[in-house]
């Protein structure tokens, strides 16, 4: 239980990424096709990919673990409003005015903002905990000191020769 608890931040984060963009998606497809019920299911994933954004603002990272955590904090803060005004001005205009948001073209501009941003705080969060790829040797899992997962650790195995072990230098001893 200890486990997810503090890992919820890493559960939850996908939720919104995934439907703000399903959200846009099925509007763009639901105005294309005039297919009415795609709108329902792109104002569905906005409420749902809302709460998630919220959920994962709530459970972010705190700031003395990387020093991305700032500006992914401010994305994500900015996606979090953003999700949550759209999802309340569209269900608003639904209960009250009976006027579906979804085909109006300054929500659909509102809604590539929110995925933009979405897609931005994603991409910073995965430069935190995911390590470059270069594709140099010896950059391979455990090779590099980037700012991701392991930073700070040094090389890992196969960076200076398969499994050698390292002397006291941080050389790889001769056997």
């Amino acid at each position: 239980m200890d486990y997810i608890l503090n890992n919820l931040h890493f559960i939850v984060t996908h939720v919104p990424i995934a439907l703000l963009i399903f959200s846009f998606v099925f509007d763009l497809i639901a105005l294309i096709f005039r297919k009415r019920d795609w709108h329902s299911a792109g104002m569905l994933c906005l409420i749902v990919g809302a709460l998630g954004a919220v959920a994962a603002v709530l459970t972010g990272p705190s700031p003395w673990r990387n020093p991305l955590v700032v500006p992914h904090e401010l994305y994500a803060r900015l996606t979090m409003f953003l999700a949550v005004v759209l999802a309340i001005i569209r269900v608003g205009l639904l209960i009250w005015k009976k006027l579906e948001l979804g085909r109006n073209p300054i929500y659909l501009i509102g809604a590539l903002a929110a995925v933009i941003l979405v897609s931005y705080t994603g991409h910073l969060g995965g430069q935190m905990v995911h390590r470059p790829m270069t594709g140099a040797p010896g950059s391979g899992p455990g090779a590099g000191t980037g700012p991701g997962q392991g930073a700070g650790q040094g090389p890992g195995p196969g960076a200076s020769g398969v499994g050698a072990p390292l002397a006291a230098n941080g050389q790889a001893s001769a056997k």
